[in-house]
């Protein structure tokens, strides 16, 4: 197992490079969890612009120059209506998997769903654990009073300072008929990954667009 830790940042020191045509700076993927570092990131995450598609489409660059394509990943038209799915290629246009939005069984939460086309493997992860959804709806009838506090205080937005929905996930896989284990965690604005269990190029796009 190699493990790897980033996150994905879009401070405005994130967005200063060179973008592809069409296309406008969206952010860039940092090694480590600490700040963001101008100098050392991971690769850097162009967003592409003027299309009529409301979802969204990105290529990801490395860093070095001259800068070359990671991957690009972009929603399909034949989806179903209750998903959202992303095709995934590499640099030269090969396809290396797919990313899929949907719902859990139940409905209840979203659930992002990695899929491996050289590997063939999956892993699944539903946003938030059960602990911070129950914290999160035994909050919420408190917000009204608190929006109103943080309005009186001078807050034109007062969202911003409130509880957010929860978004700790956790991709799992099975592996030779093993119980499921971890390969990818979203914690805190922070990501750790098993960079063996699937395609690093994968883990980076559902990185970006988990914080889309």
């Amino acid at each position: 197992m190699t493990d790897m830790k980033f996150c994905f940042s879009q401070d405005e020191s994130a967005q200063q490079f060179m973008t592809l045509p069409d296309c406008a700076a969206w952010g860039a993927l940092q090694p480590g969890m600490g700040r963001f570092a101008a100098a050392s990131p991971l690769a850097r995450v162009h967003r592409r612009s003027g299309s009529d598609n409301p979802e969204p489409a990105f290529a990801l660059t490395t860093t070095t120059e001259p800068a070359h394509t990671l991957c690009t990943v972009a929603p399909q038209a034949d989806a179903a209506p209750s998903q959202t799915v992303y095709a995934v290629h590499d640099g030269s246009g090969r396809f290396i998997g797919r990313i899929t939005h949907g719902r859990s069984p139940l409905g209840i939460r979203q659930a992002w769903r990695i899929e491996d086309a050289a590997k063939q493997r999956s892993a699944v992860a539903y946003k938030g654990n059960i602990r911070g959804w129950v914290a999160y709806w035994a909050c919420s009838p408190f917000w009204a009073i608190l929006a109103l506090v943080h309005l009186l205080n001078g807050d034109p937005h007062p969202s911003r300072s409130l509880w957010s929905k929860p978004h700790r996930a956790r991709w799992r896989m099975r592996a030779d008929g093993r119980p499921r284990r971890g390969v990818l965690e979203f914690q805190n604005g922070r990501y750790r990954a098993d960079a063996e269990a699937l395609d690093v190029n994968l883990i980076y796009a559902q990185a970006v667009l988990y914080g889309a």
